[in-house]
């Protein structure tokens, strides 16, 4: 018998373990339901008792949601989102999510990743850690980037005081930004990686990403990041530094208007 449950939270640790099978693929998922439990719901489908899929959703500033399963299971999840939202999904729910949103805005990811001890780091010395006096100073340097990347002062200093955020700095300016984030014990995650547009192509962004990667690796077993799966630039950056391909995923903008 097919049925849907809301996941309570006292009952969640069932489920997290289950997760955890597949560790890196749930990240997003697991340490959603770790670090921010009151922000985070859940679904999951279930077919004579067996588990099926599941639908994440967490409230941040903007609604991010997870979507897996197999495809019947998850196209009955996706009727319980109904809001602007980025949404991730693997490849072949990509039909689904479009069957429901037909005008949603699908980009493929590659997820990526390198286990301690098989990282080839480029200078990483070069790039500082960033420290809260820094806000003002990463609030505009990210203003130089996309619009995904612009973050208020108090944002940046929130970022700085929770995150080992590396820059790397030329001529006293500030041309190259990495942020490691400590997910969970066994894997951390980069994110963040920007390169002022008139400093690219020079080595800096690979600095300031040993860097981050260095911080992970020092804390944890694994590093991970996403990448666009057109970015050959960055991927050939990630693949030097012994990241590998694990997986792939599609962020799906549903009328936010935000690209990855």
């Amino acid at each position: 018998m097919f049925r849907i449950v809301e996941v309570k939270k006292r009952n969640w640790q069932s489920i997290i373990e289950r997760l955890r099978s597949d560790l890196s693929h749930n990240l997003f998922s697991i340490y959603n339901m770790l670090s921010e439990p009151d922000k985070t719901s859940m679904h999951v489908a279930y077919d004579d008792n067996l588990f099926k899929g599941y639908l994440l959703t967490h409230r941040g500033r903007t609604l991010m949601a997870r979507l897996d399963g197999e495809k019947k299971h998850a196209r009955k999840l996706l009727e319980l989102l109904n809001e602007k939202s980025i949404l991730f999904c693997p490849p072949h729910l990509v039909d689904v999510v479009e069957e429901k949103f037909p005008h949603a805005s699908c980009y493929p990811e590659y997820q990526m990743y390198v286990a301690k001890g098989e990282e080839h780091l480029i200078s990483p010395n070069f790039a500082r850690r960033l420290k809260a006096e820094h806000a003002s100073l990463l609030a505009e340097f990210y203003s130089t980037g996309e619009s995904q990347f612009h973050r208020s002062e108090e944002a940046c200093r929130e970022l700085l005081e929770k995150c080992g955020v590396y820059g790397v700095f030329q001529n006293g300016k500030l041309v190259s930004v990495a942020v490691a984030v400590l997910l969970l014990p066994e894997i951390g995650e980069v994110r963040g990686v920007l390169t002022h547009p008139n400093y690219r192509n020079k080595g800096f962004g690979t600095m300031a990403i040993s860097a981050a990667t260095k911080h992970i690796l020092e804390h944890a077993d694994e590093a991970n990041l996403y990448v666009a799966t057109d970015n050959k630039v960055a991927i050939r950056v990630y693949e030097k530094l012994r990241y590998k391909k694990i997986d792939e995923w599609f962020w799906v903008d549903i009328g936010t208007g935000l690209k990855p």
